[in-house]
């Protein structure tokens, strides 16, 4: 994919390490609030990658946070890292994740995308 030049006669390409796709993939977050209050919410994983996700959280995060996202249909876990903070629209704040490693041989969203990353 093509970004707009920054400078003339440049051309900046924007690297991805896998593929993202768009989607609307029930999962719960669990972290602890900032006063250490755990917190579940549910909400949709919107943006799927082998490497993390995007979604939405009403609970109130910051980068770096560690949290576990959980995958609502086959209910497996894993744990992520808040690396993205975006847009807050109704009470919702924009939420980029990046997975960790996961702990059995396939993680709570790459089952779904079919990668057994």
């Amino acid at each position: 994919m093509v970004n707009g030049p920054t400078e003339p006669n440049e051309i900046r390409f924007d690297l991805r390490r896998s593929q993202r796709v768009h989607a609307q993939l029930p999962v719960v977050v669990q972290g602890k609030l900032t006063d250490e209050t755990p917190f579940a919410d549910p909400t949709r994983a919107i943006v799927l990658s082998a490497h993390g996700c995007l979604i939405t959280l009403s609970a109130f995060v910051r980068l770096g946070d560690r949290l576990i996202l959980r995958n609502v249909a086959n209910r497996e876990e894993q744990d992520c890292q808040v690396v993205y903070l975006g847009e807050k629209q109704g009470g919702r704040t924009e939420v980029g994740l990046r997975l960790k490693p996961p702990r059995r041989s396939s993680g709570a969203l790459s089952t779904h995308l079919g990668t057994g990353e």
